[in-house]
């Protein structure tokens, strides 16, 4: 038995090792966070389809028809669908798309521009004897594309999700608009772009550097699973940094006006729109407070593109909805599929 001293002396230390309801005296261990497991069917290539000796990944899932096809936007592509992908894959076939360059596709001879994304997806889906007509789910630059597509084979398109979408000479349009800062613009994008070219060039990027984030387009979630953060610096490539680059520079044209301006007819379409919006001068800030507006019945004017066309505005979103509010874009897909195998039966 202690004595009283002693049980005295215990208890006060007892106190002063309880603190905030923490008992140092017997620490316990933080769990590891665990990996979102999600993601590792895009640590290796799904299908490299070869069209004119150049291979393009297909990342596809599930079966039934239609096909559903993911475009990722200019900064990503088929990992940004990893929290929706699965659940489209429950209801029907579904296909993301890496675009030469990006993820496990190979490189184009030269830096490519919107047609001729497009135009290697369409090969890249008949090579892979992935049947049409396809329901298009284009994010950002990528929704650019997926109206590129219906444009130029309306056939082969049944329905459509814009994600956030890019309008046409988007690049243009903010330019103008008040508060837009100098440094979103093409210059300073293509010279932070082309040093990203140069080191590149010398091998993988190295995390340490000052210029990572940027050319590696930020950190990881902290969920991310080792096998993808192992072999992800290797996707930076300055062949994927030219790339981007090009593709960008289509913004900051009206080459592709026609795409917003399409006769849709009544095919099922809808248009989702970020309430938050995306790191332009600050997400909430001066560029964002008076751009919203514009942005939205941009995207308004594009819903309207079809008879049948609905616009959403998704609260508590940034620019990409897929990974902020995934389910939005999981509704917003079955929309169109329930409008579609009912006009099947009709």
């Amino acid at each position: 038995m202690p004595t009283l001293a002693l049980r005295a002396f215990l208890t006060a230390a007892a106190l002063l090792l309880s603190i905030n309801d923490i008992v140092f005296a017997e620490p316990t261990l933080v769990p590891a966070m665990a990996e979102d497991k999600r993601l590792l069917p895009y640590v290796k290539p799904g299908q490299l389809v070869d069209i004119n000796g150049r291979r393009i990944n297909l990342q596809c899932t599930g079966l039934g028809s239609p096909a559903v096809i993911l475009m990722a936007g200019s900064f990503s592509w088929a990992y940004t669908w990893y929290k929706t992908q699965p659940e489209i894959a429950k209801k029907t076939h579904v296909c993301a798309f890496d675009r030469a360059s990006y993820g496990f596709s190979d490189p184009a001879p030269q830096p490519q521009i919107l047609p001729d994304t497009v135009s290697d997806l369409h090969a890249a889906l008949k090579a892979a004897d992935v049947p049409g007509p396809y329901v298009l789910v284009g994010h950002s630059l990528g929704g650019l594309e997926a109206r590129l597509f219906a444009q130029r084979w309306p056939q082969e398109v049944a329905g459509m999700v814009l994600v956030d979408t890019s309008p046409a000479a988007e690049a243009l349009i903010e330019v103008n608009q008040p508060y837009y800062d100098a440094g979103d613009s093409l210059e300073s994008y293509t010279s932070k772009q082309l040093r990203c070219i140069l080191l590149a060039a010398h091998g993988p990027l190295d995390p340490s550097s000052p210029e990572y984030d940027h050319c590696s387009i930020g950190p990881l979630p902290v969920d991310t699973p080792d096998a993808l953060r192992k072999i992800w610096p290797s996707f930076f490539t300055s062949d994927h940094a030219a790339a981007q680059l090009s593709l960008i520079s289509s913004l900051f044209t009206h080459r592709y006006d026609s795409a917003d301006h399409l006769h849709l007819a009544d095919m099922p379409l809808v248009v989702l729109s970020a309430d938050v919006g995306w790191n332009l001068s600050g997400p909430t800030g001066s560029f964002w407070q008076t751009y919203r507006k514009l942005w939205f019945a941009q995207h308004e004017a594009l819903a309207h593109l079809s008879s049948r066309g609905v616009h959403r505005v998704i609260e508590h979103s940034r620019h990409q909805i897929q990974l902020d509010q995934p389910q939005a874009v999981v509704d917003a897909v079955d929309e169109v599929l329930r409008e579609l195998h009912v006009a099947a039966k009709s």
